[in-house]
């Protein structure tokens, strides 16, 4: 396995991720950077890797300028060239990492990324001290992304709570929503590194509190954060979690979108509003298809949200605005409802890195014979009567994701049960 993921470079801190590394890929992705804007999110961790990365790119020869702790789409917004930050995103807190970005939104494609490795492993010595780069910190990075949300989303009218779950995008998005004309309460919403009130990743399982508060307040939306806010998830006005396939197609039709990018375990739900074009797992996939053969709305059913028209960059805050402006409208439950049925079953399996191949391997063989052909655009997807599954390895964590459909409850739980029995004799094996 290469030494990116799905979604950049991340890892348990002191293990795979350490500053000697972020010295390296700071000099790397500057090594090619007139400028490289640096941000980070709220782990505590975050200082001391971004210090690094900003040293190994001053010793590149590349200017920094960094906006501090900041949601990846404000720092990727702000950068009028490449941009790096410092962050693992919805993975755990002892967890870090760094994600280079272009100056139009996209996050380091795969020839870039292989000559960033490249450079990590080439050990290259800094330029002269005559040619070092200069460093200055920016101020206003936040606020020029919330004028940004606010100009694209214009007004929206609703009771909703907002929980950042100590994230970076704790500050911003209830600022932002107020401005729009919401009634916004928070939970979780101070900077906390150690994401000690819930784990940073917005999953059904992970958001009691914000679901509490919106029955308790008698909100209308409920909204929440991962740890660098390229995410947001939803809780409808009965505090139900908003399954994120759903969401997309909510997004889709609010949009007017004709033609939706999404990877390959999305639901079948979003092709019944729009053409869907299927990726590879992970924003970057997602982004670099709508920038090569165009695309109205993209999205993942991790929910990351990229609105072309305002950035290649996933942005949860912006997203956030407009859940709030599509229910100001009609509640979020209503327009789900008007949705056809389809039911997701997700399920993870701890696979250390070492056996993610074999394993997978393994899984190939069994769908071969059981099934026949399947697609392998991202790990084992196969298509069965009345649903279809995905096996495929996480590109971020040591861990082999399962995600299936079906056209009835019953339908979905049996797909599962094949899938899962699949994958385990494969383990096992």
């Amino acid at each position: 396995m290469g030494m990116f993921g799905t979604s950049g470079v991340r890892g348990v801190v002191g293990e795979r991720i350490t500053t000697d590394l972020a010295l390296r890929i700071g000099a790397a992705v500057g090594e090619d950077a007139e400028t490289l804007t640096v941000g980070r999110d709220t782990r505590t961790t975050g200082r001391g890797l971004e210090d690094a990365v900003v040293s190994g790119a001053l010793s590149a020869g590349a200017d920094v300028e960094r906006t501090g702790i900041a949601p990846t789409p404000t720092t990727v917004r702000y950068a009028d060239d490449t941009s790096l930050v410092v962050t693992a995103s919805h993975n755990p807190p002892e967890y870090n990492g760094f994600k280079p970005w272009n100056a139009d939104g996209t996050a380091f494609d795969a020839d870039q990324r292989a000559t960033v490795e490249e450079h990590v492993k080439s050990e290259a010595g800094s330029t002269r001290a005559s040619e070092f780069g200069d460093e200055r910190t920016v101020d206003d990075a936040i606020e020029r992304h919330a004028d940004s949300v606010v100009d694209a989303v214009a007004d929206a009218d609703v009771r909703v709570v907002v929980d950042g779950g100590g994230g970076a995008g704790s500050r911003i998005t209830p600022r932002v929503l107020r401005r729009l004309g919401c009634d916004v309460k928070t939970v979780n919403c101070e900077y906390d590194g150690s994401f000690s009130a819930r784990l940073p990743e917005p999953t059904d399982e992970n958001l009691g509190d914000l679901k509490d508060a919106v029955v308790a307040y008698d909100a209308d939306v409920g909204l929440a954060h991962d740890g660098d806010a390229d995410r947001v998830a939803a809780v409808d006005s009965s505090g139900e979690y908003v399954e994120p396939d759903r969401l997309m197609a909510l997004f889709a039709l609010w949009e007017g979108a004709r033609r939706v990018v999404a990877p390959v375990n999305t639901s079948t739900v979003v092709d019944e509003v729009a053409e869907v074009t299927r990726t590879a797992v992970g924003d970057v996939n997602v982004a670099a298809e709508i920038k090569q053969n165009g695309g109205d709305f993209g999205g993942e059913p991790s929910n990351n949200w990229i609105f072309p028209d305002e950035t290649l960059c996933p942005d949860g805050v912006l997203a956030g605005a407009k859940i709030c402006a599509l229910a100001s409208e009609r509640s979020l439950r209503e327009r789900i409802d008007d949705l056809p049925p389809r039911y997701v079953r997700r399920g993870n399996f701890d696979v250390t890195e070492e056996r993610k191949a074999e394993v997978m391997t393994g899984v190939a063989d069994r769908a071969e014979k059981e099934f026949g052909e399947f697609s392998t655009i991202d790990g084992v997807r196969v298509e069965i009567d009345g649903g279809w599954f995905l096996i495929r390895p996480s590109g971020t964590e040591p861990k082999v994701r399962v995600t299936v459909e079906g056209e009835t409850e019953e339908r979905a739980d049996s797909v599962y049960d094949e899938a899962t029995s699949i994958l385990k004799e494969a383990m096992e094996s």
